[in-house]
């Protein structure tokens, strides 16, 4: 997920674009900038010619289960996201809350300018959260709450109230908004790009989109009507990547410089999903080539390098080594810069 060319789906397979009816604005919004940003990076101008997508701080992969990718939007851009200050809180204090102690997949990415972008996910639910003063992951904090800016707040407080019900419940509770009904054909859209940039004609979309029936009866018929009809999704796609993702999903242009990722964290419950495939194939390895090792001895060994990798509360790793505390042996992922995002 981390490059600017990461596998797309095949625009011939609407199956292929089906987990995207579940995704949230912010992955929408990635999946349309990503196409554009390959598309300058090729040659084609766009939006990374324009400065790209400075406000795009992380994609990556999301927690074990989810097929859909992880996308942090700074909060300059995402009017969405509670701007929070974190203090540490006195002992036995009712506000408090540890984000970091609890028993959901939590992602917290922190930049250059010292800001946390922080996801919360249970796999079908997402909250994110800015953390601009203070250590999110420094033990239990009382939070601030920074009002936003006028006219742009509903959002930010009705995810604000899910924050509140998460300290209170332990659970992440949904967002209360209605699913995207516009989702169908935001996948279309991405469906007809995709199929240009592969070259196909308008024919061939029509194929894809309507079937061989409709085509062979439609096409060539004294309407134009199909043929007008995927000239509006080239357009659409056309003019969305260019940078009108933006306004179709809420996302502001700020001006901002990019900001360079300095550290990422995962919580053991988004670890533990990929830590326990793959310390079971470690242990199979182990006693196809070490047969005097029981299958018992195996599975001890095998627990206490888990309990060893996911045990400490906060790993860091910083930038100059490797920008994750643990990262996938599947996809590496790494921060987003301003004209090279995916």
């Amino acid at each position: 997920m981390d490059d600017v060319h990461a596998c797309k789906p095949d625009w011939r397979k609407a199956q292929t674009y089906l987990p995207l009816l579940g995704a949230d604005p912010q992955v929408w919004a990635w999946e349309f900038a990503r196409r554009g940003l390959a598309r300058a990076a090729s040659g084609g101008g766009g939006p990374a010619a324009a400065g790209g997508a400075p406000e795009l701080c992380f994609v990556g992969e999301g927690p074990p289960g989810d097929p859909l990718p992880t996308a942090l939007w700074r909060w300059q851009a995402d009017g969405a996201v509670p701007v929070l200050s974190a203090r540490p809180a006195s002992p036995g204090d009712p506000a408090a809350m540890d984000l970091a102690s609890l028993d959901t997949p939590i992602l917290v990415v922190r930049t250059a300018d010292g800001d946390q972008h922080v996801l919360i996910s249970d796999g079908l639910r997402r909250l994110r959260l800015a953390v601009v003063e203070g250590d999110v992951l420094a033990g239990p904090a009382v939070f601030r709450f920074h009002l936003p800016a006028l006219g742009s707040g509903q959002g930010a407080l009705d995810n604000l109230r899910r924050l509140m019900a998460l300290r209170d419940t332990g659970r992440l509770v949904g967002s209360g908004s209605r699913p995207l009904a516009k989702a169908p054909r935001w996948l279309q859209i991405l469906r007809v790009h995709d199929a240009r940039a592969a070259g196909a004609s308008y024919r061939d979309i029509a194929l894809s989109l309507f079937g061989e029936r409709r085509v062979r009866e439609d096409w060539a018929a004294g309407s134009d009507y199909m043929r007008m009809r995927v000239q509006r999704l080239v357009r659409a796609a056309e003019q969305t990547v260019a940078g009108g993702y933006r306004a179709l999903f809420g996302l502001r242009v700020t001006g901002l410089e990019p900001s360079r990722l300095v550290e990422v964290w995962r919580s053991p419950a988004w670890l533990g999903g990929r830590l326990a495939g793959l310390l079971c194939a470690l242990t199979f390895l182990g006693t196809c080539f070490s047969p005097t090792l029981s299958w018992h001895g195996a599975c001890q060994s095998s627990g206490a390098a888990r309990q060893k990798s996911v045990e400490p509360s906060r790993v860091m790793a910083r930038a100059s080594l490797a920008p994750e505390n643990c990262r996938s042996p599947r996809a590496p992922e790494r921060g987003v810069n301003s004209s090279l995002a995916t």
